[in-house]
């Protein structure tokens, strides 16, 4: 269950429907056409339209300004994401909340245990960074990488970036790196 009230989250994300397993929104992206919640793969159709909208992929509103960007080091550098573009505010949120992310011995699941039907970018790597990067940029393109096993996954590619905020692990838990 989510240690974090909902009122302490972005309106447009609380307002998402919930999960009744862990008791968090549901991100636009990860919900499924029966109203249930796949936080391991990503519903790229859905990533796709709201990037190309110019909405948040987690809460669905309309982002002005800049966007922000999650992934390790290695996405940070190459300017490059499997993750959508969301509000700062949104994924902030995220950092919080997806236990993946907010706890450092939290594993993603393994890929025997995705669902059927799940696909990944060909040299999509499974190792979880040790730190986090929010990459937050006023532009961004998106297209199609070749998937493991055939077909195509989206990518998010961003543009110059405008600030970035870095996260490490301190006792296990995520931290916001001050003082560079």
């Amino acid at each position: 269950m989510s240690t974090t009230p909902l009122h302490d989250l972005p309106p447009a994300l609380a307002a998402r429907p919930i999960d009744p397993k862990r008791g968090v929104p549901i991100p636009a992206v990860n919900e499924q056409s029966d109203g249930t919640a796949d936080y391991v793969s990503i519903n790229g159709r859905t990533a796709v339209i709201l990037a190309g909208q110019g909405c948040c992929s987690l809460c669905t509103e309309p982002m002005t300004g800049l966007v922000a960007f999650l992934g390790g080091p290695r996405s940070a550098d190459a300017h490059s994401y499997s993750d959508p573009p969301m509000h700062e505010s949104c994924a902030e949120a995220a950092l919080r909340l997806c236990p993946h992310m907010a706890r450092q011995h939290a594993r993603r699941a393994t890929r025997q245990r995705v669902p059927e039907g799940t696909v990944v970018p060909e040299g999509f790597s499974e190792e979880k960074p040790d730190e986090w990067v929010m990459v937050l940029t006023a532009d961004f393109a998106t297209g199609l990488v070749p998937a493991e096993g055939g077909g195509f996954v989206p990518v998010f590619v961003s543009s110059r970036h405008e600030r970035t905020r870095q996260f490490v692990y301190n006792d296990g838990a995520l931290v916001e790196k001050t003082g560079r």
